[in-house]
């Protein structure tokens, strides 16, 4: 049973004084023994230098109320500033490295390219990305 629930639940991770992340769910389940909150639809916002950098969406998450690390599940996306967009069914996100995990099947979509693969690391913004046993399509781009 959870020690509190809250509707419209919202978390912000702050380093060194500048918002890292913001994480609202329509509902948050504490369970304050287990460290734990699991959340209803979160939504993430990741900033980079104070500026968005991408929002994350997923059906279900949990966060670990201590560290702020956020596990994600049931289909997740994320889309960058650039509009490149990563769904996964599953991924972890540490706030101490500022990464994004995942073990499952992966898609990132860019403007000029799709990659498929299981497996991936990448920062909030999509920029530095590793995806393992990746397949690359790359986008034919349109005459005018």
């Amino acid at each position: 049973t959870p020690t509190e629930v809250l509707k419209d639940f919202m978390m912000t991770d702050v380093k060194s004084g500048v918002t890292t992340m913001t994480l609202q769910a329509q509902e948050g389940r504490i369970y304050e023994s287990r460290h734990i909150a699991d959340v209803d639809a979160p939504r993430l916002v990741f900033y980079k230098l104070g500026k968005e950098s991408s929002r994350l969406t997923a059906p279900l998450g949990r966060l670990q109320t201590e560290t702020h690390d956020v596990d994600c599940w049931g289909g997740v996306t994320v889309v960058s500033a650039d509009s490149s967009t990563l769904t996964t069914e599953r991924l972890h996100y540490d706030p101490k490295t500022q990464r994004i995990f995942s073990n499952e099947p992966v898609r990132l979509e860019k403007p000029d390219s799709v990659t498929d693969g299981i497996g991936l690391e990448t920062d909030p913004e999509l920029k530095s990305v590793k995806i393992g046993r990746q397949k690359v399509h790359f986008k034919k781009r349109k005459t005018t």
